[in-house]
């Protein structure tokens, strides 16, 4: 797709690709690098915060299931850092981020196989906002329409 994308956004599109590829992909990338857990792959729940519209009082909105990891890889002579912070009860899969994360952020080997799940990702998404935007559309009211049929039932 050649978008850019963002480190801030590429948990988002790495999930979208699915989770058995990132689980693969992560595990092709880690081999041969000296990977140390900065913070414990965890899964729990998270309350999550939310605005009203009106009033823009903060309130909590419930529970949602949240799992994260960071790790340290070491490759020649570098060491360089990775996380992950996922909406998901899935704490293989955070480390499995927090892994891509390190290989795609500082371009380590494997960073080119981290792009195409990038890209497999972000055409997943665009198929899936294409289908809401289709959805949406039809749920359109056009007013200028009604307005019509009540001139005509007033004559």
């Amino acid at each position: 797709m050649n978008q850019t994308i963002t480190r801030s956004t590429l948990a988002v599109c790495l999930v979208a690709a699915g989770r058995d590829r990132v689980l693969s992909c992560a595990h092709a990338a880690g081999q041969g690098l000296t990977i140390q857990a900065l913070q414990p792959a965890e899964a729990g729940m998270a309350l999550m915060q939310w605005r009203d519209a009106v009033m823009h009082q903060p309130f909590y909105l419930g529970e949602v299931p949240l799992s994260r990891a960071a790790v340290a890889i070491s490759y020649d002579k570098r060491r360089v850092e990775g996380g992950a912070v996922v909406m998901a009860d899935d704490a293989e899969l955070a480390q499995a981020l927090a892994v891509l994360d390190a290989v795609w952020a500082h371009r380590l080997p494997g960073a080119g196989d981290v792009d195409k799940l990038v890209d497999i990702g972000q055409r997943a998404r665009a198929c899936i906002r294409a289908e809401r935007q289709a959805m949406l559309k039809r749920t359109r009211v056009d007013f200028a329409l009604l307005s019509e049929t009540d001139e005509e039932d007033e004559q």
